[in-house]
């Protein structure tokens, strides 16, 4: 059952070369939230239900991704690691945050890991839902630049493209969301997403973002030291057995959940995703 949209309020905050849309629950209280969202096809909205229901006591933010729904496109095509971590520790600068407990979805999981290895006093507690635990450093990710949107010839045509994937998301069943996710165009109707959003190295100036060490994923969730939840969403392709298995062995101490459902756990089992967040991070 669908999570009823709480009233919010919406703002921006500039970071690096973007310009960062984000979404804010709740009054100030108990340690706040940050909600950071996958990448085919999330952005904040996926989350304002989620948003809503952790705000009784406490602040909730939701941000889009650079190059995402309402957040500007990198005019250096910066979309490395780095440059989501400074997107994130912005919406955090601009709520007043000095700590926050992190809930990182898919590609945002990664994105949250690095955020607790290399600013660990800005994580009170790391939640990962349902985040691949794969990929070394220098792994090629295919096509970098001058890739074309994607466009579709109707929201129907976008809705039914995303309804034939292993795990889809929201936007494949759910037309008002959909057409949030659109822009129309003369030429029929784009999707709101950056088509050069995985170029790893900025062309030009670049977005001026501080480096972090270079690390892959299990580098960085050993240097994590706030307590750990990973999530995993039991019908969803995103994991492999050797990646749990590996969790499992080298790091001991993070918390393993599970829940029944495909990729875009949000959407599918709210109730049961919002129980796991509550329940790790101790909120009523």
């Amino acid at each position: 059952m669908a999570l009823p949209n709480v009233p919010h309020r919406t703002a921006r905050v500039v970071s690096g070369d973007v310009s960062i849309f984000y979404r804010a629950f709740g009054s100030r209280g108990a340690t706040p939230v940050l909600l950071m969202h996958g990448a085919n096809y999330f952005d904040s909205y996926d989350w304002i239900g989620i948003g809503g229901a952790l705000s009784g006591d406490r602040q909730v933010a939701a941000f889009d991704r650079r190059g995402w729904g309402e957040s500007t496109w990198s005019p250096s095509k910066d979309y490395s690691l780095d440059a989501h971590v400074s997107d994130a520790l912005a919406v955090m600068g601009a709520m007043q945050w000095q700590q926050a407990i992190i809930v990182g979805h898919s590609a945002s999981g990664r994105t949250s890991m690095s955020l607790a290895a290399n600013f660990p006093d800005k994580v009170a507690r790391l939640i990962v839902l349902d985040s691949p635990l794969g990929g070394e450093i220098g792994t090629p990710r295919g096509p970098t630049v001058g890739n074309a949107p994607l466009m579709f010839a109707s929201i129907d045509a976008a809705m039914t493209s995303f309804e034939k994937l292993s795990s889809p998301p929201r936007l494949g069943h759910d037309r008002e969301r959909a057409q949030n996710a659109l822009i129309r165009l003369e030429s029929g109707f784009m999707l709101k997403r950056d088509p050069d959003n995985g170029n790893q190295r900025p062309v030009g100036e670049g977005a001026g973002v501080p480096r972090q060490p270079a690390r892959d994923v299990w580098g960085d969730l050993a240097a994590v030291r706030a307590p750990t939840l990973y999530v995993r969403a039991l019908r969803s392709d995103r994991l492999t057995d050797a990646m749990i298995e590996r969790l499992t062995r080298e790091h001991p101490k993070v918390t393993q959940a599970t829940v029944d459902s495909h990729h875009d756990i949000a959407d599918q089992v709210p109730e049961a995703l919002l129980a796991q967040v509550r329940k790790f991070a101790q909120i009523a």
